[in-house]
């Protein structure tokens, strides 16, 4: 019997871990494919976005999403938003945050940053792209100079925004999304990105 009991505790953990949902604000969006998985500052969270798709085993890679640091510094001219077969893709997630080592391996200032976003920014308008806003690093990627330019240039023109308590701290993107009318989701921890991720699979 106590072998029994501690199954259906063990049942429930499992359940518990995937089903409940802890975040506050609005509603997950749809997140139609194929998309984009970019970033905005040079910084890991594009990396850490991608492992976290892959590891729910939910959209794959090249089929449902691509993963391209830097879209608009291929040329001055267009921001290439074409999948691996050349069709456009539907929408655009941006994973903010700046680190000095990731500019510095990309050989470029958080100036050239800025200008590739603002060019990124122009061509989503153009082809009427959904643009969705991550940042999910925390306090870490929040207060500098590089780190505020960088979501300054996209948060403030997304049509979703996706972001940790600790992201929030001082509640900037929820004034952000007060001001400019933008659905905002905030996280309890990025424990629960796998379960947004899965809710975005599930609803695609």
């Amino acid at each position: 019997m106590r072998k029994v009991g501690w199954i259906f505790v063990l049942v429930m953990v499992m359940i518990s871990s995937t089903v409940v949902f802890a975040y506050s604000g609005a509603e997950p969006i749809k997140l139609p494919v194929t998309f984009l998985l970019t970033n905005a500052g040079q910084g890991t969270g594009r990396k850490m976005m991608e492992a976290q798709f892959l590891a729910t085993k939910t959209f794959k890679k090249s089929l449902d999403f691509i993963s391209n640091a830097e879209p608009g510094r291929e040329n001055t001219f267009e921001v290439d938003f074409t999948d691996d077969q050349g069709n456009m893709v539907k929408a655009v997630v941006v994973a903010i945050g700046s680190t000095a080592k990731g500019l510095g391996a990309s050989g470029i200032t958080i100036d050239d940053e800025i200008a590739r976003l603002n060019k990124m920014i122009e061509a989503i308008k153009k082809h009427n792209l959904l643009l969705i806003a991550i940042h999910i690093e925390g306090q870490v990627r929040r207060g500098d100079s590089a780190n505020e330019r960088s979501i300054d240039a996209i948060a403030p023109f997304a049509d979703y925004i996706l972001v940790t308590k600790d992201s929030n701290f001082d509640g900037k993107f929820t004034k952000l999304s007060t001001e400019k009318n933008i659905p905002l989701t905030i996280l309890d921890n990025q424990l629960e990105i796998q379960k947004i991720i899965r809710i975005w699979y599930e609803n695609k």
